[in-house]
């Protein structure tokens, strides 16, 4: 188990700071969010991946004395070793904390799909609107986008609301959030977990933010939009939220463009990492040895 922490946790570090040293900052986010998902496989993989690689080594002549039968006696001895406690007590605090984490990933899935039963639904393009009674922005879950109720009736919505919230839907950005989340109630004691998280989402957000600007061609209202929704106190779980992370990042990446051959090198730097990681972590050298010769008194 120990093995398995340390080789993982050091490809996810690994992998984690690669993609904010070449990869968040280039334009390239359809790339970038599968990077994400398949770090944090390849990461939990890796242990479990063994390449062998057999040297021959030459074995020393085994020369032993002309054999003498003697009579054997066996002596048994009974030793009462002691019982360590500290291992069950670890592993009973992990199980009672996963049980924790566990049950709150239900209750919020749970809550959410509350949501769905309670209030009135709408469908829309290829989503399904959840008209809720409280004042929050937009939010998505799966396929289904909640919205004020009022605000709806009273069409107060912007149409760029509306493209962000379904580009989470038709992308499935709440798969994502889950898997992580998943991954969260085992591991939860690795804080590098949370950093994936925030990049993914923060990364889902830079494609809404794209769909939304191709759409409308209109950066500057997109961008004050965002700023005037920014003082919202609006935090979901398990949702793609509106205003998640509205930083200058997010101002940034709207106006800025990545060159094909830019982020051709970008996505091939991440190759040599991969490799070494692989020789590093999965590369194991065993002794092939021939059989010994024997010798007894002087004969082979």
């Amino acid at each position: 188990m120990i093995d398995f922490l340390i080789k993982s946790t050091i490809s996810l570090t690994l992998l984690l700071g690669l993609y904010h040293l070449f990869l968040e900052k280039e334009k390239m986010h359809t790339f970038n969010r599968f990077y994400l998902l398949f770090s944090l496989l390849f990461s939990f993989a890796l242990p479990f991946i063994t390449i062998e690689i057999a040297v021959e080594s030459i074995s020393k002549p085994l020369l032993l004395p002309n054999p003498i039968q003697t009579k054997n006696e066996t002596v048994t001895i009974i030793k009462q070793e002691d019982v360590n406690y500290i291992p069950i007590l670890l592993w009973g605090l992990y199980t009672a904390v996963t049980i924790f984490f566990i049950v709150r990933f239900g209750k919020n899935i749970h809550a959410l799909l509350s949501k769905v039963r309670k209030n009135r639904t709408v469908s829309f393009f290829y989503s399904t609107l959840v008209l809720v009674k409280e004042k929050s922005l937009p939010h998505t879950f799966l396929q289904y986008i909640f919205i004020n109720g009022d605000d709806y009736n009273n069409r107060n919505i912007q149409e760029e609301l509306y493209t962000h919230e379904l580009t989470h839907v038709r992308q499935r950005h709440s798969y994502d959030i889950l898997f992580i989340e998943i991954i969260k109630t085992v591991f939860w004691f690795n804080p590098l977990l949370l950093l994936y998280k925030k990049a993914i989402q923060l990364n889902h957000e830079f494609l809404a933010d794209e769909n939304v600007v191709k759409s409308h061609k209109n950066v500057p209202f997109y961008q004050n939009l965002l700023l005037e929704k920014a003082s919202w106190n609006s935090n979901f779980y398990l949702a793609s939220n509106l205003n998640f992370s509205v930083t200058k990042k997010r101002l940034i990446m709207m106006t800025k463009t990545t060159s094909k051959s830019r982020a051709l090198l970008k996505k091939l730097v991440f190759l040599p990492v991969l490799a070494g990681l692989i020789f590093l972590v999965c590369l194991k050298t065993t002794a092939s040895e021939k059989e010994p010769e024997v010798w007894i008194n002087g004969k082979q």
